[in-house]
């Protein structure tokens, strides 16, 4: 994989975009990299998020590939958390949705407060990846699978809150946009 492009240094953050990784470069990445040798939380987190992955795969049978975002993927020596979404391809998603059990599961591995107190640092959203495939069809009508149109337009709001930036703070301009990371399983 191609390394993460350097952080912008007006926002401490990739440049907006979505960078793929695998588990390894997120390991060189983002935690033993020489900029966080003095981090004290990095390790630790990682740990947490690979944990946090087994568990929602578990759960659903299949994680087609995860987002990482916040300041994880930022130039923060000690990050708080791990802002992390799940996308789910659409078949195990339907089998995980059927089996109250499982909805139950994945709403307690969603919600960080849960995830806190069993020793997660981890702020987790899961979506369902879209069934249709083939992409040139997408404007002719009746050619995208059944409720699409809904899972395309909630990947675009979350893709759109990992690329914004909290501006005014820390001396980031307003308007700021950064990048983040999609972990290819």
């Amino acid at each position: 994989m191609t390394p993460l492009p350097a952080f912008d240094p007006a926002t401490e953050c990739p440049p907006p975009g979505r960078f793929p990784l695998t588990w390894d470069d997120v390991d060189s990445e983002l935690v033993k990299a020489d900029d966080f040798a003095e981090s004290s939380t990095r390790g630790g987190l990682l740990e947490e998020l690979r944990f946090h992955f087994a568990l929602v795969e578990t759960a659903t049978g299949a994680v087609g590939r995860l987002w990482l975002a916040g300041s994880f993927v930022s130039g923060k020596m000690d990050p708080e958390d791990v802002d992390v979404t799940y996308l789910i391809p659409p078949d195990a998603y339907a089998r995980a949705m059927a089996e109250a059990d499982i909805v139950d599961d994945l709403d307690n591995l969603g919600t960080k407060d849960w995830c806190v107190r069993h020793g997660m640092r981890v702020d987790a959203y899961v979506l369902r990846l879209p069934e249709t495939e083939d992409f040139r069809a997408l404007g002719v009508t009746g050619a995208m699978a059944p409720d699409d149109h809904k899972v395309f337009e909630h990947l675009g709001v979350y893709d759109e809150i990992w690329q914004r930036c909290r501006g005014g703070q820390d001396g980031i301009p307003r308007g700021a946009r950064r990048g983040y990371v999609e972990v290819l399983l």
